[in-house]
């Protein structure tokens, strides 16, 4: 993981209430498809805000 996940992450964290660290374990024991998949979800989120 590097930065910029990392705050997309904590970012995503404080905007839903989410406990970061749960994020970041689930976000480590995914494959690379499921992490860009994932990221595209979290990015589109955030922006809908």
């Amino acid at each position: 993981m590097n930065g910029k996940t990392a705050k997309l992450l904590n970012r995503y964290a404080l905007a839903k209430g989410v406990n970061s660290r749960d994020l970041k374990r689930q976000w480590m024991s995914m494959n690379a498809r499921e992490r860009f998949q994932r990221r595209q979800k979290l990015i589109l989120e955030l922006k809908g805000k």
